[in-house]
């Protein structure tokens, strides 16, 4: 749950803000000549007027400026390289991901936001991490993922079952196609994976795949174009748009090869293949969490700070604008993290655990973003 400190804060803003405003609206019912009139005993000089419009509308934008709180911390522990989802608008799913200490997991979490608790649920049936998950028509989806004491790529595809809460087992992908760490994006009830990893210190890959959801197969018709990315890409961000597919960022090869790049793909002209996007990252990384509120990419941390200072690690928080091709900064996260998701839901964006450090380094506290 979020600490007292952190409810308090918010409840005097709330507090102050409803005093102001309720203020102002006593204020100007009054009878302009009992407000403005300095002479007659009592009355409320133009200045002092101002003044107190001026302080509500300071609290106001305070009030409504953009915020970070924390909620339940994650149970398993301190954890990175999990996958995260909103399964329904109240509830969000964690799969698998790497402990700080006890190394990759099978289990699957489940966070109910009326509740703000965790709960278990049946674990897959293999340790994963990097998992690539997609919800569509309100089923989960687990396509694969790096899997094994070795963080091999997996073409396993598994669909979960609430009422039952089982897992079944669905088509593979390609096996040459096996990897994690793709950018997921859902289009028309197909699921598009673009880039990844296909093993722990393996390179990055340009391969884009679609598994279609009513049929239950993987497209083997995907044009040459929009095949492969521009260039290979892991741990980068994106999703999709209307009829757009971004794949934001990420590295190429070693994690000092960060790059800055949005690769774009239009899903009703996939022949045209990808392009590549006027607007660059403000700080290239990889391993940063995403979330899409609208038509706004918000990133959040990330990996390969090379300052001594960091970690290794970035705290930067930036949105890109998709509808302008621009990029803004929004400040710095409260725990700079990697290896974590971002999950965005009636406004707020919902980042649980993450690495605070290259390497094992975890931690379990849940982040969320209100812009």
């Amino acid at each position: 749950m979020a600490s007292p400190g952190t409810r308090d804060k918010y409840r005097v803003y709330i507090y102050v803000h409803d005093f102001f405003l309720a203020l102002l609206f006593t204020l100007t019912s009054l009878p302009s000549s009992s407000l403005l009139s300095a002479t007659q005993p009592g009355a409320m000089s133009s200045s002092t007027l101002h003044l107190l419009l001026c302080c509500c509308m300071l609290v106001s934008s305070f009030a409504s400026a953009a915020s970070w709180r924390t909620l339940a911390r994650m149970p398993a522990g301190n954890i990175h390289e999990h996958s995260v989802v909103a399964l329904t608008p109240t509830q969000l799913v964690s799969v698998g991901g790497v402990l700080q200490q006890g190394g990759p997991i099978s289990s699957v979490y489940l966070y109910d936001l009326v509740k703000d608790s965790w709960k278990k649920l049946a674990s897959l049936p293999v340790t994963i991490n990097h998992a690539n998950v997609a919800v569509v028509d309100g089923k989960l989806y687990v396509l694969g993922g790096m899997t094994g004491s070795g963080w091999v790529g997996n073409p396993t595809t598994w669909l979960y079952d609430q009422a039952a809460d089982k897992w079944t087992t669905l088509a593979s992908m390609p096996a040459s196609e096996a990897r994690g760490s793709a950018v997921m994006g859902v289009y028309n009830k197909t699921v598009w994976l673009a880039s990844g990893k296909t093993k722990s210190g393996g390179e990055s890959v340009a391969t884009v795949s679609a598994f279609d959801t009513a049929s239950g197969r993987w497209l083997d018709s995907i044009p040459a174009k929009a095949k492969n990315l521009p260039e290979g890409r892991d741990h980068g961000g994106g999703g999709i748009v209307g009829t757009k597919y971004y794949q934001i960022a990420g590295s190429l090869g070693p994690l000092t090869n960060r790059t800055d790049t949005v690769f774009v793909l239009d899903l009703e002209n996939l022949a045209a293949g990808w392009s590549r996007a006027k607007g660059r990252m403000p700080t290239p990384r990889r391993g940063f969490a995403t979330a899409l509120i609208g038509s706004k990419f918000y990133t959040f941390g990330g990996e390969g700070n090379p300052l001594a200072s960091s970690n290794g690690v970035y705290s930067e928080v930036e949105v890109y604008d998709t509808t302008t091709d621009t990029w803004a900064s929004l400040g710095r996260m409260p725990v700079a993290k990697h290896g974590s998701y971002a999950v965005a839901v009636n406004g707020s964006i919902y980042i649980p655990g993450g690495g605070t450090a290259s390497g094992t380094p975890a931690t379990d506290i849940f982040d969320v973003f209100t812009p």
